[in-house]
């Protein structure tokens, strides 16, 4: 039951992540007005905020959500190593995906610099679908600890998921300006160093 009931939970935390990212990209495109049917049809704007999502090479950004997921089942249930797996502070907290967000600019300069796999080259340039989903499923795991066992404590659970939904937003508009430009994360930042 509570497996059901934690696919169910992130699927919900996924689902409220991509309408935000809807509504900032709406609300973020400099008109005054909106039609109506761009407000309210709320299943459309999640499916096409997936499709973005999962934009380009499908089955990399599939491969790489279901990582995400499976890493958050892992640090989730990880907890149980000196108590029960939902006692666990640290992993259910944005410290993680606060962790990958900040690290991530270095493991991509280290793995040009030291010329890593191929597919891992690529894994970390194209992350937006692993975090999304290593996001998500901590903030849904925090969630279904707090539900069903009471042992987080209501305000920790809610600023957690406010952090990493605000991560979340930040980390798909970081994207999408560096799409926009046709450029590489990180270039200017690369090219000024000594």
């Amino acid at each position: 039951m509570e497996f059901v009931a934690s696919i169910l939970v992130i699927a919900s935390c996924a689902a409220l992540v991509l309408l935000l990212n809807y509504y900032r990209r709406l609300l973020n495109d400099g008109r005054r007005e909106y039609p109506r049917d761009e407000l309210i049809y709320a299943h459309n704007f999640i499916l096409n905020e997936w499709r973005r999502l999962t934009a380009g090479d499908a089955a990399f950004h599939y491969m790489a959500l279901a990582v995400g997921v499976l890493l958050g089942y892992m640090l989730s249930y990880t907890g149980g190593v000196y108590g029960e797996h939902y006692e666990s502070f640290l992993f259910h907290s944005a410290v993680i995906p606060g962790l990958w967000f900040i690290g991530q600019p270095y493991l991509k300069d280290k793995a040009e610099e030291q010329e890593w796999p191929t597919v891992l080259r690529k894994f970390i340039e194209n992350d937006k679908a692993f975090f999304f989903g290593l996001s998500c499923t901590i903030a849904g795991q925090a969630l279904v600890a707090y539900g069903f066992y009471h042992a987080l404590s209501f305000l920790w659970v809610f600023l957690n998921a406010v952090v990493i939904v605000g991560l979340c937003l930040y980390y798909f508009m970081k994207h999408e300006k560096i799409a926009e430009k046709g450029g590489v994360p990180d270039r200017a930042r690369k090219e000024n160093r000594i």
